[in-house]
């Protein structure tokens, strides 16, 4: 629920906090005084669309921030864990600045996240109706989620079912078109991948290959210098060259003095070890380097053949991979996609079959569906008859279309759903948007709500003037159903309501006015919360309009009385 609301240099407002309660918060004022842009600013900070028009004259940013209490909401709590934002005490504080250029900075408990985000957040924190609203009530796509959340329990199982079915159906269509098309086209690509696959297989590539072949190829460019090289260290340590006072003889002689040492002194024994241990070394160096001049004749390929095998990898590396590993996953993918293409008769006729069994199951689904629309569009069409009928509507006849069609494969099933509504005695139930007024469809509006008040997981409503055409008996009625509304059970519900009606003033349990107050070189809008007091004038101010008299007092007073009567009788 929205528990405080604080806008700057919006509009006509330059700073304004409001602090509001549970039940029905009422906001009242004489026409122009700047009620509805609260609402603009409110809508703003929710994520909808911000205009940097309505920056105060004279400033260079607006900024709107709403102090949301969320901790009975699991839904929107997750939606917080998925962005990121710490939750505390169960409040959630969303910002929103606009500057002069267009600019946007949104926050969510002082983390910064994108206008995207702000929206998803605020679709689950409020649901606004204004006189705009009402044509959303005219989308024949909104009948079907009404009908269906009216279904409950039952049209969700069979949404999921349908939903999964539609698209196992689509997935499977994909394959089948993949297998049929056009037969060169098929031809061209199974010649392709056959070239392709014996290209790589020909090549008989080696995961490692490539390095050990420019290793080679290293070797073979450098070999004189390599046998240079070689040849003169083997010569070092044994001696083989004339003339040549071998290592190994050096160190074998120093090995015969040292041993001689230790048997005068033995604590020479150490160095003779470590002697002893370098003659080993240095036999085990002789005996690697002899093997490896040995070997190099043997082993070296032709420096020709290995910088033409190097040339077919590196050509390889080109057409089909970055090393040899994706080369040979590249193969492995053109293989299968390959047996697919050979198999394809035998493939295409399994998957028509799993088409023609899935289709049946979506079928079976979406005509339970069907059924079940059908079931709950009676049930609701009484509902809103009842409901209108309360409204002064009591010629209203209410019908939920559920058109079946049998070709039709959606998600949401195979029905089109549209509600129709006739008004006056003698005509035919049309769309809404045909044949219902502004008021009636405020009406139509408020009868909605009424009826799905308790199955909506939003615990905060705001209507703008949905009391637009409406007056007499039909007003009072329609403020006891807005004051009922905001006591749903099981914990009530949050309204904020803009009015023009006194009926509807009276049943608030909190009531804001709104003044515009004019002065030399600037517009402010005052955001005014009245006590008993204050609530009793302003409900004789719109009782009477420019003057009030002491039987509009008294008025005010009987209606005030009424309304909390209606309230205690409602509680019991």
């Amino acid at each position: 629920m929205l528990r405080n609301l604080v806008v700057k240099d919006y509009a006509l407002i330059e700073n304004l906090s409001v602090d509001f309660s549970n039940g029905l918060n009422v906001i009242t004022g004489e026409t122009g005084a700047g009620k509805s842009i609260v609402i603009d600013a409110l809508s703003m900070v929710l994520g909808n669309r911000g205009n940097k028009s309505n920056i105060r004259q004279g400033e260079n940013k607006m900024i709107v921030q709403g102090l949301f209490d969320i901790g009975e909401q699991p839904d929107l709590l997750k939606k917080c864990e998925a962005f990121g934002i710490v939750i505390e005490d169960g409040q959630l504080v969303l910002t929103r600045e606009l500057d002069e250029h267009g600019r946007n900075l949104c926050r969510a408990n002082g983390m910064i996240i994108t206008v995207s985000q702000l929206k998803t957040l605020g679709e689950s924190l409020m649901d606004i109706h204004g006189q705009h609203e009402h044509q959303s009530l005219f989308q024949r796509d909104n009948h079907q989620k009404l009908l269906d959340a009216f279904g409950g329990e039952s049209s969700r199982k069979y949404l999921q079912e349908t939903a999964s079915f539609a698209d196992a159906l689509k997935k499977l269509k994909i394959r089948i078109d993949d297998l049929e098309i056009n037969e060169r086209e098929l031809e061209r690509d199974k010649e392709t991948l056959q070239f392709e696959l014996n290209e790589i297989e020909k090549a008989g590539l080696e995961i490692g290959e490539d390095e050990r072949l420019e290793d080679e190829k290293r070797i073979l460019e450098n070999r004189e210098r390599l046998f240079s090289n070689i040849n003169g260290a083997y010569e070092l340590l044994s001696g083989e060259s004339p003339g040549q006072n071998p290592i190994m003889d050096a160190v074998g002689l120093l090995q015969e003095n040292i041993s001689e040492i230790t048997k005068i002194d033995s604590s020479f024994k150490p160095k003779l070890e470590l002697l002893n241990g370098v003659f080993s070394e240095l036999e085990g160096l002789s005996f690697e380097i002899r093997k490896y001049l040995e070997d190099m004749e043997f082993n070296l390929g032709d420096l020709d053949s290995i910088e033409g095998r190097l040339a077919l990898i590196s050509r390889m590396k080109r057409k089909y991979g970055n090393d040899i590993n994706e080369i040979l996953a590249y193969a492995d993918k053109i293989s299968g996609r390959l047996k697919t293409l050979l198999n394809r008769d035998k493939n295409l006729q399994s998957y028509y079959q799993d088409y023609d069994d899935m289709k049946k199951k979506y079928f079976m689904a979406g005509k339970h569906l069907h059924q079940l629309r059908l079931k709950s569009g009676e049930i609701l069409k009484k509902s809103l008859e009842k409901e209108l009928r309360e409204l002064a509507m009591e010629k209203a006849q209410v019908e939920i279309s559920v058109d079946y069609d049998p070709e039709r494969i959606t998600a949401k099933g195979q029905d089109v759903v549209e509600f129709l509504i006739s008004v006056n005695p003698g005509q035919s139930p049309k769309p809404l948007g045909k044949i219902a007024s502004g008021g009636e469809i405020s009406r139509i509006m408020l009868s909605i709500k009424s009826i799905f008040g308790s199955m909506d997981a939003i615990e905060t409503m705001v209507f703008d003037e949905i009391d637009t055409g409406i007056s007499g008996r039909t007003a009072q009625v329609v403020a006891e159903k807005i004051q009922a509304l905001s006591a749903t059970p099981p914990k009530g519900r949050q309204i904020i309501c803009i009015t023009h009606l006194p009926q509807i003033a009276a049943m608030a349990d909190q009531h804001f006015m709104v003044e515009k107050h004019t002065g030399e070189s600037s517009v402010d809008v005052l955001f005014l919360p009245l006590d008993e007091s204050g609530k009793k004038e302003e409900l004789a101010r719109m009782l009477s309009g420019a003057k009030v008299t002491q039987k509009t007092w008294e008025h005010a007073q009987e209606m005030l009385e009424l309304s909390q009567k209606i309230k205690k009788d409602k509680k019991r």
